[in-house]
């Protein structure tokens, strides 16, 4: 029975492990281009998701806002046909009549025909019969009948000297004269109306709006200068309604103008029970003509007549350009109404140059995007499992299949180039212990044989001497050995540098060897820009030349000088010893020397030569690369 011994664990492989770390290696490799596909796959199936939601919610409020600019037009178009046709009755058809009657003898009114109201001037002034005349004439009336039957929103016509004062209403008004002075018509003010100078202060009584060509409406003729022109709304004379005036200055400046109710004159174009338009309309002087409930919602200040103002300046600068030129922005105008984001959609009204305003909130506009949204994130994102997913499945089977047919196929050649660097360690390590400790050991036994053979013959003196020579032997493997040793781990490479490290190794080797040796450095940087593997083969390569110089050259003086010439290091030894041939073969086959030098040399990428004569001592120079460009140091 056995006690205390358990089993033992098993090893695993060396080269199994390296295969499988290979293995592990490539397909993480192979991997990370994979992984990386993936997640820019599900970035990009996110993104698509978002610009197509956010592409679609753009189109919709387009749509959306293309549908509200032609509902607005549309009912500004109907709005402007019917203004259009009042500038024609008034422009046209009554101021004509009046032309004519006034250049033609008319008889006077009959003083019962109760067909209109006339006031008189006052005392101061004499009356014009010739206008009292032709406004009551027989063309007039039939004028006036005319366009009070086609236009229903006209309340009444009139004619107005303002030389005068005299003034005429058709139809009478109830009380006649009376009943027009008390609501506000004054003969001894015939600029007034309603006690307000409307028509000094709308258009055609400002500066501003004696420029008909700005707003000409396109392809169609300019306005007349003379008109007609559109009042501010105030209370008409007639009855005290809120209303406009159209008017024109006629032959011998006598004013034709038609009395509109805003009610008769918008709500056919803009009362529809189904309309989605609540509008604003502004007259060119920037008053506020009319203003539907829910725009007096939008702009509590909106009453009509007084002039239009919000607190938004670049929303009133468009407003302006738009009431001086006609012209219209490309898209709708934006502001904050009720703490809301809305937009202001605008059209004109050429035959009153009016705009008309017409607010929308965005969120009636824009569609319901938490729907929307999911929808399009949804159908996208359906494309990762259908499509996506398994070309990265089947991606990654196939990359874990040429990874592993790779690394099997990559496993041998590694392994050989590994046994081959071993080998040839081995190799060199089996020669450096062959020429340097394996002589020496060899030495001491026959020193020591001689010695006992000499102590046999009785000659003491001789085996002493013999038994000396063994003691030296032996310290001289001693010292060769920890050379060896620390051959094998070059610590004084990385503790103080190349140059210092072939600096020490000279000094020893004079300690050593008791031969004068000199070390010098020229324009060598104190750690030259040398790989790892150069720096480590130059030492050896050194180490080996000062060896076979101390064991084959027997020189008397040596010299080491390490330059840099030419972006390349330069390392030379040379002895003043017996020399050699070096195209003769070497002693022996399993020596290490100058071939193992120069194999050094060649896989740190430089060059060995050597050059040496019998009796003409030895020069080896070794070249080595920079591997980047130096400044030439001070020499040392």
């Amino acid at each position: 029975m056995r006690i205390g011994r358990g089993r033992r664990p098993r090893r695993r492989d060396p080269r199994r492990r390296f295969r499988n770390r290979l293995l592990l290696g490539m397909v993480g490799v192979a991997l990370l281009p994979l992984v990386a596909f993936a997640v820019l796959a599900v970035l990009e199936l996110d993104t698509i998701a978002k610009s197509t939601a956010n592409a679609t919610e753009t189109a919709i409020l387009q749509r959306q806002q293309a549908l509200n600019d032609a509902a607005l037009d549309s009912r500004a178009l109907e709005l402007d046909r019917t203004m259009g046709a009042i500038n024609t009755d008034v422009q046209e058809g009554l101021t004509s009549a009046l032309g004519k009657a006034l250049t033609q003898p008319q008889p006077p009114p009959k003083a019962g025909q109760q067909l209109s109201n006339y006031v008189e001037p006052p005392g101061s002034v004499a009356p014009d019969p010739k206008f009292a005349a032709a406004s009551a004439s027989l063309q007039v009336v039939q004028g006036v009948t005319l366009v009070l039957k086609d236009n229903t929103a006209i309340n009444n016509v009139w004619f107005e000297d303002p030389k005068t004062g005299e003034l005429r209403v058709y139809p009478p008004v109830p009380g006649g004269a009376v009943a027009l002075a008390a609501d506000g018509y004054d003969a001894s003010h015939p600029e007034l109306r309603s006690r307000v100078p409307v028509l000094a202060t709308s258009e055609g009584g400002q500066a501003a709006a004696t420029q008909p060509n700005v707003w000409a409406q396109p392809d169609i003729p300019a306005v007349s200068p003379n008109g007609p022109f559109w009042t501010d709304p105030y209370p008409l004379i007639e009855d005290a309604e809120v209303g406009v005036s159209a008017w024109y200055q006629g032959p011998s400046n006598i004013l034709v103008g038609v009395d509109v109710s805003l009610t008769k004159l918008i709500q056919p174009a803009f009362g529809s029970a189904s309309s989605t338009v609540d509008p604003l309309i502004i007259s060119a002087t920037g008053a506020v003509v009319y203003a539907s409930p829910q725009s007096v919602t939008d702009f509590p200040n909106a009453t009509a007549g007084l002039p239009f103002s919000v607190a938004q300046t670049r929303f009133m600068n468009s407003l302006r350009r738009m009431e001086a030129t006609g012209n219209l922005p490309a898209a709708p105008l934006t502001a904050m109404l009720d703490k809301q984001s809305t937009d202001v959609f605008t059209a004109p009204v050429y035959s009153g140059h009016w705009i008309i305003a017409n607010p929308v909130p965005l969120s009636a506009l824009e569609p319901s995007l938490t729907a929307l949204t999911l929808g399009i994130n949804d159908s996208v994102h359906r494309l990762f499992p259908v499509t996506v997913l398994p070309v990265l499945i089947l991606l990654v089977g196939l990359a874990f299949i040429a990874t592993t047919l790779l690394s099997r196929r990559m496993y041998l050649p590694v392994q050989a180039l590994t046994d081959h660097a071993v080998l040839e360690e081995r190799t060199r390590l089996a020669r450096e212990i062959h020429d340097t400790l394996a002589q020496q050991l060899t030495g001491i036994v026959l020193e020591l044989e001689a010695a006992d053979t000499l102590l046999n013959r009785g000659s003491e003196g001789r085996a002493k001497s013999s038994v000396e020579k063994a003691r030296e032997l032996a310290r001289g493997a001693l010292q060769e050995a920890r050379r060896s040793v620390w051959n094998l781990r070059p610590a004084p490479l990385s503790a103080t540098g190349l140059v210092a490290a072939i600096g020490h190794e000279v000094e020893t080797w004079e300690e050593r060897t008791g031969i004068p040796a000199r070390f010098r450095a020229r324009s060598v940087p104190m750690h030259p820009p040398l790989s790892p593997t150069a720096e480590v083969a130059l030492l050896r390569i050194g180490q080996e030349a000062l060896s076979n110089a101390a064991r084959h050259g027997k020189p008397a003086h040596l010299d080491v000088e390490l330059r840099a010439h030419a972006q390349e290091l330069v390392f030379s030894v040379h002895d003043d010893g017996v020399g050699f041939d070096p195209s003769a073969s070497a002693p022996r086959e399993d020596c290490f020397g100058l071939d193992g030098m120069a194999e050094r040399a060649r896989s740190a990428g430089g060059s060995l030569t050597v050059v040496s004569a019998p009796g003409q001592g030895t020069t080896i120079t070794t070249r080595l690369p920079f591997t980047e460009a130096v400044a030439e140091a001070v020499s040392a």
